[in-house]
């Protein structure tokens, strides 16, 4: 009994109390020895797949290393590799603006393999042109570009301590390009840099581009004493310079923009500076000639043996007044080759009369051209294909050795000096004269060049074409193939007379004479656009005249193999329909104005409804509202 007395005490004293039984379940069967042992093994558990998946990883790299470099591009030494990425950075850094952050998308090259980052990171030359609008960015590249020369490139936008970060690596700079807006900050900088190259060199220094968009009040001085001995390209806008600085010397790339009339040179100046660079292949003066006295009535002639010759010279542009045009280019003997380039601007002098002025001027740029224009074997390529014609308050005319440049068939924009450029276009005539001397202008421009050899001619704009334009301008073009016109209707009427028949024509009669031989009988393609047709037969530029002219044409063996007609207004898909019994292929963009309509019927309707247009019935006159019955 004891014993069962005991064990029943044991069992009494061992069961939980009436309070306990109402707690959780697992608080009251817990063991924290056990719950400690599980959370151990969990975290030794996870650690043990972490160091499994660490170490896949890096066996799958490894694995990913070891079949890239089996590929054919990685046998490639990476001195080579290199020089791939330098290439493809400079092409990049050339398709956007120095600010845009598309020019950083190079970047990607880096993120491909860990091969190409490491030849990335280890190629200096691809860090030496900085990002200027992010002071980290500029930081960066300054330390992975090492010792490479550096560039400083910048559009617009910036940081100007970025720009200084860059220019205390005075002997490291090889180009800076930096435009700007205003004086201030950045003029107290770029002064100071310049100031700091009259004592201490820049060894790599070679191109030195300066651009102050906008006139001002401070302007960039270019000092006399210039310490970089191997600069061979000077830019500069609105920027000033002594023409004895040593800057000026060796120099094979010269374009200077807008000079203060105090720093304008005197023409001695000029030529001295010029026989100091004796490689010059480029030269761009833009408000930057001698000026001349007020009454200049002539020009002196200059001995052959006092001119500078420029035996290298590819790119020449002059923007000036007319007679300092000239005077430059009677102390210059251009080279006879086959790629210069020449864009010449001329405006007339408010004091001087234009037509004086003209004349004394259109000999010299006549003599100045014939090295652009040479008909000797030799110089075949230089014979003018293509010539455009632009006139629109002034007169602008281009010259090409490419029959159809792929750049004229858009609206003429402003032109440069680029090698596709010049390519395309070798001459660039530009004449801001008054209107009255326009036409003498243009019969004396047609005389520069061998007319004879013309394929191919565009002309756009609006002038004064007098009866007989095309014939007394162009009648010697006996191998003009390609005729666009675009926006001239007295042009269009003066050309569908000259293509009519000398001897049979179906075309109705005119007053106008016709002189000479059948105007372009080589003429296989005509464009047609931007203009308007008159179906009142008002004037010689109806659609059925253009369909009398082909149909000349056509009986006399010489018909049109193309025919293009866009944006022009008062030709209907009727007219097009007769025109295509005459030429075959015709290109029309279906462009119809309120002429295509049926005049008649819209006038009949007209006389019908007059009584409702003039009824006071709910009628203003201010949202051209009608409620009539």
């Amino acid at each position: 009994m004891s014993t069962l007395g005991s064990i029943a005490r044991d069992m009494t004293s061992s069961c939980p109390k009436a309070n306990e039984w109402s707690k959780p379940i697992m608080t009251r069967f817990s063991c924290p020895e056990i719950t400690t042992d599980i959370s151990a093994l969990t975290s030794k558990a996870q650690t043990e797949i972490d160091d499994e998946l660490a170490a896949l990883k890096e066996r799958m790299t490894y694995l990913r290393t070891r079949r890239n470099s089996l590929s054919p591009i990685s046998s490639i030494p990476p001195e080579i590799l290199g020089a791939i990425f330098v290439h493809h950075v400079q092409e990049t850094q050339l398709l956007h603006p120095p600010d845009s952050l598309a020019v950083l998308s190079w970047l990607n090259i880096g993120h491909v393999c860990s091969h190409w980052r490491e030849v990335a990171l280890g190629t200096p030359e691809l860090w030496a042109t900085p990002f200027l609008s992010s002071l980290q960015a500029t930081e960066e590249m300054l330390i992975r570009s090492k010792m490479a020369p550096l560039n400083l490139r910048s559009g617009l936008r910036y940081r100007m301590d970025s720009v200084q970060k860059v220019l205390m690596h005075m002997e490291r700079l090889q180009e800076i390009s930096l435009p700007f807006l205003n004086g201030g900050v950045t003029y107290r900088c770029i002064m100071e840099f310049l100031n700091k190259l009259s004592s201490c060199s820049a060894p790599k220094l070679r191109s030195l581009s300066l651009k102050e968009e906008f006139a001002q009040t401070l302007r960039i001085a270019i000092p006399s004493s210039f310490l970089a001995p191997n600069l061979r390209s000077l830019r500069i806008k609105h920027c000033d310079l002594s023409w004895t600085s040593s800057v000026l010397t060796g120099l094979t790339v010269l374009n200077i923009k807008k000079l203060s009339p105090e720093c304008l040179p005197t023409l001695d100046e000029l030529i001295s500076a010029l026989r100091r660079m004796p490689s010059l292949h480029t030269l761009e003066l833009e408000d930057a000639l001698p000026t001349l006295p007020v009454q200049t009535t002539s020009l002196p002639s200059v001995p052959h043996a006092t001119k500078v010759r420029l035996c290298h010279l590819k790119r020449l542009r002059l923007v000036a007044k007319a007679l300092e045009v000239a005077s430059m280019l009677t102390r210059v003997e251009l080279p006879d080759s086959t790629m210069l380039g020449v864009q010449l601007e001329c405006r007339a002098s408010s004091s001087t009369n234009p037509s004086r002025e003209w004349n004394l001027s259109y000999p010299i740029i006549s003599r100045a051209l014939e090295s652009c224009f040479k008909t000797t074997p030799a110089k075949s390529r230089r014979v003018p294909r293509s010539l455009r014609l632009f006139s629109v308050g002034r007169i602008h005319v281009q010259y090409s050795t490419i029959r159809n440049p792929s750049s004229w068939a858009g609206p003429m924009t402003d032109t440069h000096l680029d090698p596709e450029w010049v390519a395309e276009r070798p001459v660039v005539l530009d004449f801001d004269f008054p209107a009255d001397t326009s036409t003498a202008i243009l019969k004396d421009l047609w005389r520069l060049v061998p007319i004879r050899s013309l394929e191919a001619l565009y002309i756009e704009g609006f002038f004064a074409c007098w009866d007989g334009f095309w014939i007394d301008l162009l009648g010697a073009a006996r191998n003009l193939a390609f005729i666009h016109l675009r926006g001239t209707p007295q042009a269009l009427d003066d050309l569908l007379i000259s293509l009519r028949s000398r001897k049979h024509s179906l075309a109705r009669s005119i007053w106008r004479s016709q002189r000479g031989l059948n105007f372009a009988p080589a003429l296989s393609h005509l464009v047609l656009d931007n203009l308007e047709f008159d179906p009142f037969l008002s004037s010689f530029t109806g659609p059925s005249d253009l369909f009398d002219v082909l149909v000349d044409r056509a009986n006399e063996g010489r018909g049109l193999d193309h025919l293009a007609i866009t944006r022009c207004t008062g030709i209907s898909a009727y007219d097009v329909r007769l025109l295509r019994e005459v030429v075959t292929d015709i290109y029309w963009d279906e462009y119809e104005s309120l002429h295509n309509h049926d005049l008649e019927s819209d006038y009949d309707s007209l006389e019908d409804d007059d009584h409702d247009f003039y009824d006071d019935r709910d009628y203003y006159d201010g949202d051209y509202h009608y409620d009539v019955e």
